[in-house]
């Protein structure tokens, strides 16, 4: 399978903007496509104030060798930033992802939940947590 960082990222953004439980969560619902995309990014930050927005982001961390050497295994990571107040949707989003996530066939591969990562580093006043999937793609 080819590399194809891109396509990968916009195959697994299109699947979480197709649920209609994580925009709810997000409070997405009934918004237009533009504000969707600001909202559910591939990259692990922006340069747009958030004021109380929820925020997920999609993005690539490196890359791990397995003991076949003519195959890696690409992780991805989901992170979720919502205002403190709304720790419990940010879970509640994370489990909805997984369940979209696991198992799943993306661009002729199969992802697969690689664990949660817990609380993670956000701006003041917000709350993050995250978890990664995992795939396969031969070099």
């Amino acid at each position: 399978m080819a590399f194809t960082p891109s396509a990968d990222l916009n195959a697994i953004q299109r699947l979480i903007i197709q649920n209609a439980k994580i925009l709810e969560l997000l409070d997405l619902t009934g918004k237009p496509n533009i504000e969707i995309a600001k909202r559910i990014i591939k990259r692990s930050q922006w340069n747009d104030l958030a004021t109380n927005e929820k925020r997920l982001c999609i993005y690539f961390v490196p890359d791990r060798p397995t003991k076949n050497e003519s195959f890696l295994q690409s992780v991805v990571q989901i992170d979720i930033h919502v205002p403190a107040i709304h720790d419990f949707k940010a879970w509640e989003i994370q489990e909805h992802v997984k369940k979209l996530l696991h198992k799943k066939k993306i661009n002729k591969r199969y992802t697969y939940f690689n664990g949660q990562l817990g609380e993670l580093p956000t701006m003041q006043g917000f709350f993050c947590c995250g978890s990664r999937f995992k795939f396969y793609r031969t070099i």
